[in-house]
Parts: structure tokens; C-alpha cells; sequence
């Protein structure tokens, strides 16, 4: 089986460090924080251009970070994404806070044209498929910014690093993720002086030492480890050469299908992306993965959620997320990873053509 992503041609390729620094790492007697999370949080600042990043535990820890850095709480209003991944909208959800939920457009990206900020205490971005948010949309609100950019790291809005936009910014490194890493791992992003400070604490259980009798902060338990802060700082090392790996891919898709008819996913105008997943959209996605898989080609559905219509999150599940319903049913990703070789993408591109129908070829976006 083609796999969608490859963690032991990952593991394959950085081992010989990755080993090396984790023997040193195991041969100490304390494995928090450290001189690997330090090298992490310096090299995420030249990569991103933030004045402070902060490692954590994941993604999600890092949204949670900065809702508590935003003060959410009971009933606050908190504009958000419709389609994504759970752990998107959790955090401020688990805040106590009243999602008000956006749509998104045909590239999969949050629809933010004309929203009501009517007692709105922030606004979450969530980029998705490797592109991001129209920025210029939101900028002048005077609403704070939570950028979701865990999808988004090393695309470009405009030209400017995608997750260097916002009051605050999250990376989420996982097996597959732009920087991928074995289990899942995160880091928090700012340029205000004062959250940063919040975030030293709140990742740490609210203290920076045990022998301070003094609590200043509520925090949780996400304070990083050495050993996968090494992970990180490697796999940190490789990730542009594999974003040109991606790069590469993703144009030979495109030429080998350009004749095919079939869709593909589009990038906005404004969003350089970083080639995260590379989508078709087909009549019946469920079924299209289905006939990849009987030819050896695994793919993944991206995503089955609709947040509207999930009594957990929403308390108005009648409102109509059409963009959302569409992508649900018809988009698929089939396998970008970096370490694709090339026999396997032919066997992919002979799969996708092998399986597209009329039905598919008549699909509009």
C-alpha cells in the first residue's frame, strides 16, 4: 500500500542525528525544557519571523495557551471555522466560549467576507490544505486574532510567512504535517511582550517554580520535553529540502491530471501555499477511496466534519454551510509526502485515472 504519509522513510532519512542527540539527551538526568527546546524556539523565530515562540506539547495546547492569554470565558463570542479538524475549535469551546461558525470557500479556506463582530471577542483563523486566510479582511476590525496556522507553517500570505499574522499564532507538528515529527508535538507564537509572559507560566501549570508559594496564572500541563524537542529541531532541519520536495510533486500531479478534467484544488490569489495535501474533489469521495485502496493507494477523507451540525459545539444546527457540505462529500487527498518515489506517484496517477467516472468529470465547484 501507497500510504498517505511514510514515518519510517521520515525516521530513515534524519536517524543518524536524531539518535545521536537523543543518546545525549537520555544520558541526562533532567529531560525538561533544555537546551533542544531553546534551539526550537530560535529556530521557529528565523523561520517565521515572531519575536517570541514557545514549544508545547501540541497544536491544540498551543490554541488553548491563547484563548487563556485572551481571557475567554462563559458565553463569549468566538468566530471560528467551520470545517477542520476537531481540536481546531475544542480549545475555546472548553473555555466556555459561543462558536460562531464560518464557512469556507472554495480553495478550503475560512470565508471571512462580511462578518457580524458584534460582540465578538475574537476571531480564530484556521488555514487549511496548506493555504491560509485572507488577513486583509479581519486586519483593521480591531477583534483580536487567533491564527490556527498548524496547516499553514511555511505558506506565505502575500509573501509574508503565514504564521507570522495574527495576535498570536500555533504550529502543530505531527507524522502529517508540514514538520513532521514521530506522535504530535506544538509551539505558540507572539509578538506581544505581555502574552509571552502569560505563556512562560501557563504552560507550565501556571508557575515557573515549585518553590514559589505565589500563584499569578492558570495554566495546564504543557511544558516540553527534551527528547521531542530534539525530534522537532531535526526534523526542523530537513523541512525546507522537503518543501521543495513537495513543491515538486505537486506540479507533476498537476501536469499528469491537467488533461484528465478532473478538479483539483485551487490556491487564492494571495496565499503562496506550502503543498500540505493535495486535493482532488470527485462526485462520491467515499467510494473514489475505496477503488484507490483496491489498487494499493491509500487516501484520506479531509474532512467529515461539519461543526454546525454537531449539537456539541453548535446551538443552532439549521444554519447552512453549503462550501462546507461540498467539501465533506467530494474532496479526497491522495499521497504528497516527500519521500514518494517515483514508480509510487506513477502508481498513483494511474490509480486516480483508472478510477475517475463521467460523474466525477461532470462535478462543479
Amino acid at each position: 500500500m501507497i500510504k498517505v504519509t511514510a514515518l519510517s522513510r521520515l525516521h530513515q532519512e534524519i536517524r543518524q542525528p536524531l539518535r545521536q542527540r537523543l543518546d545525549e539527551v537520555y544520558g541526562q538526568d533532567v529531560h525538561m525544557e533544555g537546551k533542544w527546546m531553546i534551539a526550537c524556539e530560535e529556530k521557529l523565530k528565523e523561520l517565521t519571523g515572531r519575536k517570541h515562540v514557545h514549544m508545547v506539547t501540541s497544536g491544540t495546547s498551543a490554541l488553548m495557551l491563547m484563548f487563556m492569554a485572551l481571557g475567554i470565558d462563559q458565553g463569549d463570542r468566538v468566530i471560528c471555522i467551520n470545517h477542520s479538524i476537531p481540536s481546531s475549535v475544542m480549545p475555546p469551546k472548553l473555555l466556555g466560549a459561543d462558536l460562531i461558525f464560518s464557512d469556507i470557500n472554495k480553495h478550503g479556506q475560512q470565508d471571512l467576507t462580511g462578518i457580524d463582530k458584534e460582540d465578538v471577542k475574537a476571531i480564530m483563523t484556521t488555514g487549511l490544505y496548506g493555504d491560509c486566510h485572507d488577513h486583509d479582511l479581519i486586519a483593521d476590525l480591531g477583534i483580536p486574532v487567533i491564527n490556527d496556522s498548524c496547516q499553514a507553517f511555511l505558506s506565505k500570505y502575500k509573501g509574508k510567512e503565514a504564521t507570522s499574522i495574527g495576535d498570536a499564532s500555533a504550529i502543530s507538528f505531527a507524522q502529517n504535517k508540514t514538520c513532521p515529527v514521530f506522535g504530535t508535538y506544538g509551539a505558540v507564537l507572539t509578538d506581544r511582550d505581555d502574552w509571552a509572559d502569560d505563556f512562560s507560566h501557563t504552560r507550565r501549570c501556571g508557575y515557573l517554580s515549585r518553590n514559589n508559594v505565589n500563584l499569578d496564572h492558570i495554566g495546564i500541563n504543557a511544558q516540553p520535553h527534551a527528547d521531542k524537542c530534539v525530534q522537532v529541531y531535526t526534523s526542523l532541519e530537513y523541512v525546507l529540502k522537503w518543501q521543495e520536495r513537495r513543491q515538486q510533486i505537486a506540479d507533476e500531479y498537476r501536469d499528469a491530471l491537467k488533461d484528465t478534467g478532473i478538479l483539483i484544488r485551487t490556491s487564492p490569489d494571495y496565499s503562496t501555499t506550502n503543498n500540505h495535501k493535495f486535493v482532488l474533489f470527485v462526485d462520491n469521495n467515499i467510494e473514489f477511496m475505496k477503488k484507490l485502496a483496491d489498487m494499493g493507494i491509500e487516501s484520506h477523507l479531509h474532512y467529515r466534519y461539519n461543526f454546525s451540525k454537531n449539537k456539541v459545539l453548535s446551538k443552532d444546527t439549521t444554519k447552512d454551510f453549503p462550501m462546507t457540505d461540498f467539501f465533506v462529500k467530494h474532496a479526497i487527498t491522495i499521497p504528497s509526502h516527500p519521500w514518494l518515489k517515483k514508480d509510487e506517484m506513477s502508481a498513483v496517477m494511474d490509480a486516480v485515472k483508472k478510477s475517475i467516472t463521467k460523474k466525477d468529470l461532470d462535478l462543479k465547484i
